[in-house]
């Protein structure tokens, strides 16, 4: 997740975008006036106050990971990519080959099978 050390109107307005809120919207969600959003976006270089800065944070914690990926694409910045790991992807292969087997199985009719022990 993109952690913001101190926001500026650039990264509210680039989190309103993110969230999808009118102006409005937004300030309710803060307990805002809208002048207060209207005037980050006027003024990005503007740091709203600290109690903001918390509520600017927990707005951010709080969003859905597909407002969080618009957020950091909104500031320019590159989400970290997933690590996969290989030992689990190689173990769900094999049980989607199991499913897929006995899936055949039961279309062609053939009797169900236990694992030999």
């Amino acid at each position: 997740m993109t952690i913001i050390e101190e926001w500026t109107g650039r990264h509210a307005h680039a989190l309103r975008t993110a969230l999808r809120m009118t102006n409005e919207s937004f300030a309710y969600h803060l307990n805002v006036a809208p002048r207060t959003v209207a005037k980050w976006r006027e003024r990005p270089e503007m740091v709203p106050s600290k109690q903001l800065q918390q509520a600017l944070d927990n707005s951010l914690r709080q969003a859905p990971p597909d407002a969080r990926i618009r957020f950091a694409a909104n500031l320019g910045l590159d989400e970290p990519q997933i690590v996969l790991d290989h030992d689990v992807l190689s173990q769900l292969n094999e049980a989607l080959g199991g499913l897929a087997r006995a899936v055949a199985r039961l279309e062609s009719g053939e009797p169900e099978r236990s694992p030999a022990h």
